[in-house]
């Protein structure tokens, strides 16, 4: 983790170059300048009023060139102002990308890639990362990891406080390498480690399967890669089967793409807006649906890391009275982030760049949304839902309950 007094000098360091070229001025007129080599140039009042706001952050650059008693790169001060430049917006949900953290983010939406099989998010309050799903059959599933751990270090390396992509960059490797991680349990803060090794890991994002009395009960984990295709197929094989209703898992769903969400509810909504989003300036997109819907009694079921697109899909449902909520208060993340790749090395920024509404302009980021039927899962189970089969998963059990009591009588 990087010091905090180095991040906000690297910062206004960036800030100043990124500045000065944005404005159309070049780094050999701001030389020139700082330097007052008796050189003539030329440049707009603009570009002159910039150099005057940035001359303090330019004085700055000069010292650590100039005095500091160590060398720093140009390359070093840069890469580093840009982790600091958006650390300093203190959301945990935004954050810098070297080249690195890029490429690993694009492997994990292709499907397959080389890891342990975990996922995780970043707890707003602690800034831990917290692990919300093990794949099973996987290093993690076998090492002994529990959902709810909160990830303390990686091969020895504090990651408290890093990004998630260089997280995730630290926690993937090449495939048959060793990692050992190190975690966080319980209230207690219990510290545990555990190697593993890293293999090629499978994404599997949606699972079906129909009971005997014909419901469809669909587990999705992620709205990301192919998920919207997956599920279209998991809802067809319920239509030429006689599904009678749908309990839809999203119990440790953190979330995904916009584009992959909006087909998805399209699926389980009437015709209108699904979702819609607001910007810093007020301009508002919407999402709709178009009422393909299959119309069938639904219930859903939640938890507290069903997160972010899950929620959305959520909160349209209950607006709509779609569906029937069963499970506890979801995490509570009602905002969205894009990702833009900001040099030719292929480094990016995430950046939080909209909140987001239900329907009926609902937002529930901090707080979570309150399912209609509060059911709390066991300790055991909630930190290793691995552990769960349909005789012990007690919110499974009365989500199905609950929708077997909403399918009329044959």
């Amino acid at each position: 983790m990087k010091k905090a007094l180095p991040i906000i000098v690297y910062t206004l360091v960036l800030v100043l170059v990124t500045g000065l070229i944005s404005s159309g001025a070049t780094l050999l007129i701001a030389s020139a300048v700082r330097l007052g080599s008796g050189d003539t140039v030329t440049i707009s009042q603009d570009e002159y009023a910039l150099l005057q706001k940035y001359g303090k952050l330019d004085n700055i650059l000069n010292l650590i060139k100039t005095v500091y008693v160590d060398d720093v790169s140009d390359e070093a001060l840069i890469e580093n102002a840009a982790y600091g430049m958006v650390a300093l917006l203190e959301d945990p949900y935004s954050f810098y990308m070297d080249t690195e953290s890029m490429e690993a983010m694009e492997e994990s939406d292709s499907g397959q890639y080389v890891g342990i099989g975990a996922t995780f998010t970043t707890d707003p309050d602690s800034g831990m990362m917290v692990l919300t799903r093990i794949y099973p059959d996987s290093p993690a599933s076998e090492s002994g990891l529990q959902v709810g751990d909160q990830l303390y270090a990686v091969n020895g390396e504090n990651i408290v406080g890093m990004p998630t992509t260089d997280v995730t960059a630290l926690v993937r490797g090449e495939e048959g390498t060793e990692l050992t991680m190190t975690v966080l349990r319980g209230e207690e803060k219990t510290e545990q480690s555990y190697t593993m090794t890293r293999r090629k890991v499978d994404v599997v994002d949606v699972e079906y399967r129909l009971l005997d009395d014909g419901v469809l009960h669909i587990t999705l984990s992620s709205f990301s890669t192919n998920a919207d295709k997956a599920f279209k197929e998991a809802i067809e094989y319920g239509r030429k089967n006689g599904a009678t209703g749908i309990l839809l898992d999203l119990r440790g769903n953190g979330g995904g793409a916009d584009n992959i969400l909006q087909p998805i509810a399209d699926l389980l909504l009437p015709e209108g807006l699904i979702f819609y989003t607001e910007d810093r300036s007020g301009n508002r997109n919407e999402y709709k649906s178009d009422a393909y819907n299959i119309g069938l009694p639904m219930v859903v079921l939640c938890d507290e890391n069903s997160a972010s697109a899950s929620e959305v899909l959520i909160a349209s449902l209950q607006d709509y009275g779609a569906a029937t909520i069963v499970g506890a208060t979801t995490f509570g993340k009602a905002v969205g982030q894009s990702t833009y790749t900001v040099d030719a090395d292929g480094s990016g920024v995430h950046i939080t760049t909209v909140r987001v509404y239900s329907p009926l302009g609902r937002n529930w980021h901090g707080e979570g949304l309150e399912p209609d039927i509060v059911v709390e899962q066991p300790d055991e189970l909630k930190n290793n839902p691995l552990l769960c089969n349909d005789d012990n998963d007690v919110q499974y059990i009365e989500g199905l309950k609950v929708l077997r009591d909403m399918i009329p009588a044959q």
